[in-house]
């Protein structure tokens, strides 16, 4: 099995294992005019948003990062920019090229309607499209390779076998020079401490921590329970929150935690990083793929369709029932570990093929069934008063 890669070269140096034109909306009101674009050209990828008007402080602030890191992600050739009206449009398109990524832009009040606007953006799109299509493939370095690793749907195999894989080759990647990124915080509670011992310094372990505290202060601050096992987690055989946690952390192998980063940014430093964003999957991988990664390992307990549409999302089960009953989804079944037909060692060569198969371009499942999404996470904004105005130690 080759350990080489090949990809395409970006001009800030970075690369990616895709090649996509990313059509994105800037917000939700030209939605209709960015899938219609992207039905008329051929190599394009619709990022539809559900807010982007009225939102301000630090919610404008996320989402506004993350489609940006969209923009710039390092599957992505080229960007084209939808927005209403100029003003907000410009920025993007100004933030875009700052990059050195090549941008077109479409705003529809500009054009005259959304006829015109789908007009003006089915030719932009084309001609970056065409663009892209010149770049080749290279070689590149492993440790070049950045991975989210999610978990969805999880069962009670899901942490003896899928997330346990996931983190041999987590390990595996990380001796290469490339990086890691786990991420749910949701789902480290009960489990944040053993996460926290691995910190490569008290600062990253203080932020593990203050992470999950910020959790609980929101539950408390809300009056719920804080995050309760989903109905599928317990049909599954999952017992307790803890349980879950335990097996979820699994999925960031063993190595040193180096680096604590916030919702869709992208890590500074190599190796093991761990974002604070929430769990729910279609939310989680919008947050890793903001944040850079090229592709994410989703490993999946009872099943769970849903992958990104630029990082492609490699779903994995250790479930045997699941690998026959939800197979048109699966891409990678380890469920032999639990029959004694294969090792952890053996399944993890298994998945490292497999993620180096797609990392030089075979399709997923999800890329080729088109069951993609995105959802960016607003935030708390009372919540996010509240912290400003008394901080967490006085949360009732």
């Amino acid at each position: 099995m080759s350990d080489s890669i090949q990809g395409f070269r970006r001009a800030d140096g970075s690369f990616g294992i895709r090649n996509h034109v990313v059509v994105i909306g800037v917000m939700d009101n030209v939605n209709p005019v960015v899938r219609r674009i992207c039905d008329a050209v051929k190599g394009t990828v619709p990022i539809c948003v559900a807010y982007g008007r009225g939102q301000s402080g630090v919610d404008l602030e996320q989402h506004d990062r993350v489609l940006l890191g969209y923009a710039t992600h390092p599957n992505v050739a080229a960007a084209l920019i939808v927005g209403l009206e100029p003003v907000t449009t410009q920025r993007f398109v100004d933030a875009v090229a700052a990059t050195g990524r090549p941008v077109r832009c479409v705003d529809v009040q500009g054009a005259g309607g959304t006829v015109n606007a789908v007009s003006a953006g089915v030719r932009a799109a084309a001609a970056l499209v065409i663009g892209a299509s010149a770049t080749p493939r290279e070689p590149v370095p492993l440790g070049d390779l950045t991975i989210g690793v999610e978990c969805g749907a999880s069962d009670a195999t899901s942490g003896l076998t899928a997330n346990a894989t996931t983190g041999k080759v987590a390990d595996w990647l990380v001796s290469a020079g490339g990086t890691v990124i786990l991420s749910e915080t949701d789902e480290i509670v009960g489990a944040e401490v053993s996460l926290a011992e691995r910190a490569s310094s008290p600062e990253v372990a203080a932020q593990v921590l203050a992470a999950v505290a910020r959790l609980e202060g929101l539950s408390r601050f809300q009056g719920l329970q804080l995050w309760p096992l989903g109905e599928d987690n317990i049909a599954g055989g999952l017992t307790t929150v803890e349980e879950k946690s335990l097996g979820a952390v699994r999925k960031g192998g063993t190595t040193a935690l180096q680096e604590v980063v916030g919702y869709g940014q992208a890590p500074s430093r190599k190796g093991l990083v761990f974002m604070d964003a929430p769990a729910p999957g279609v939310e989680n991988i919008a947050a890793l793929a903001a944040g850079g990664a090229h592709l994410i390992l989703f490993n999946t307990g009872v099943g769970n369709p849903v992958g990104h549409p630029l990082s492609p999302t490699v779903k994995i089960t250790g479930n045997a029932r699941t690998a026959r009953h939800f197979a048109d989804n699966i891409d990678v079944d380890v469920s032999g570990i639990l029959g004694g037909a294969q090792t952890l060692d053996d399944a993890a060569v298994q998945l490292r093929a497999a993620m180096l198969s797609i990392a030089n371009g075979r399709m997923t499942q999800s890329e080729v069934l088109g069951d993609t999404e995105i959802s960016i996470s607003r935030i708390e904004l009372g919540y996010a008063r509240h912290l400003r105005q008394h901080g967490p130690e006085v949360l009732p």
